[in-house]
C-alpha cells in the first residue's frame, strides 16, 4: 500500500503544474540567492552578509509554506470531488490518508531545505543544530494544509484561507527592523519561533535551544489540534 500511494503521488506530482511549479520556484530562487547575493555585495557599497542569517531563516520558511498551501488546496479539490469520502471506507480509512497525502511534500520540503543550507552563503549557519531547524521548519507544511483543510470547506473558501496564510511570514520580517522589545508580540506565530531561533544560532546564542524546543513542540500541538479538527470534520 505504501508503494502503490508513493507511486501515485510522484505521479500526481509531475502532472500537476501548480505542484511542480512550487518546488522548481524555490530551487530557482535558491540558487540565484546563492549566486547573486555575493555579486551583488562586491558590486554595491551595502553589507549584505551581516542579514544573510535573516534571510536564511526567510527562505528557510517559504518553501514549506509554499508547498503546505499547494496541498492544501490539492486536498480540498479532492474534498469537493467526495474522494476523500470515498478513501475513507478503504484499508486506507481518513487517518492514513492525510498521512500519506502530506507525508510525500513534507519529505520534499526537507530535501529542498537540505540544499537551501548548502548552497545559501552563510558560514556561520555551517553547523549541525541548523538541521534541528530544517525539521521544524518542515513542519510548517502540514501546519499550512490542515490550517486551510480545517477552516476551508470547498477549495472557494481555501483560496480566501490561503490568502490570510500569506501574512504568517510578516511579523518575522517587520520584527527584524524593529527594537527586541515587540518580539513578545511574535510569539504566537510559529514561524517566529525558528526565523528567532536561525538568528540565535548565526549569534552564537544558547537562547537558540529555547526557541527550537519551545518552536518544536508549539508546531505539533497546532499540527495535533488541527488534524483532530479535521479527522472530526470527515465523519
Amino acid at each position: 500500500m505504501w508503494h502503490a500511494w508513493l507511486s501515485l503521488n510522484r505521479k500526481q506530482f509531475v502532472r500537476d503544474p501548480v505542484l511542480f511549479i512550487s518546488v522548481v520556484v524555490p530551487i530557482c530562487l535558491m540558487l540565484t540567492v546563492a549566486k547573486g547575493v555575493p555579486l551583488l555585495e562586491k558590486i554595491t557599497s551595502f553589507p549584505i552578509s551581516p542579514h544573510l542569517p535573516y534571510l536564511l531563516s526567510i527562505f528557510l520558511l517559504m518553501t514549506p509554506i509554499t508547498i503546505g498551501m499547494m496541498i492544501g488546496m490539492f486536498m480540498l479539490e479532492e474534498r469537493d470531488e467526495m474522494m476523500v469520502m470515498y478513501l475513507a471506507v478503504t484499508p486506507l480509512g481518513r487517518g492514513r490518508y492525510v498521512v500519506f497525502r502530506i507525508g510525500f511534500p513534507l519529505l520534499i520540503t526537507m530535501m529542498l531545505s537540505v540544499l537551501l543550507v548548502i548552497v545559501f552563503p552563510a558560514p556561520s549557519l555551517h553547523r549541525w543544530e541548523v538541521f534541528l531547524f530544517l525539521l521544524t521548519s518542515a513542519l510548517e507544511t502540514p501546519l499550512m494544509a490542515l490550517t486551510m483543510l480545517s477552516f476551508a470547506s470547498n477549495r472557494l473558501e481555501g483560496l480566501a484561507v490561503a490568502k490570510m496564510l500569506n501574512f504568517v511570514l510578516l511579523p518575522s520580517i517587520v520584527l527584524y527592523f524593529l527594537p527586541t522589545k515587540w518580539n513578545g508580540l511574535a510569539l504566537i506565530f510559529p514561524t517566529y519561533w525558528i526565523s528567532q531561533g536561525v538568528l540565535a544560532l548565526a549569534e552564537h546564542q544558547e537562547t537558540f535551544w529555547g526557541y527550537w524546543l519551545g518552536g518544536t513542540f508549539y508546531h505539533v500541538l497546532l499540527i495535533w489540534g488541527l488534524f483532530r479538527k479535521f479527522y472530526g470534520s470527515m465523519e
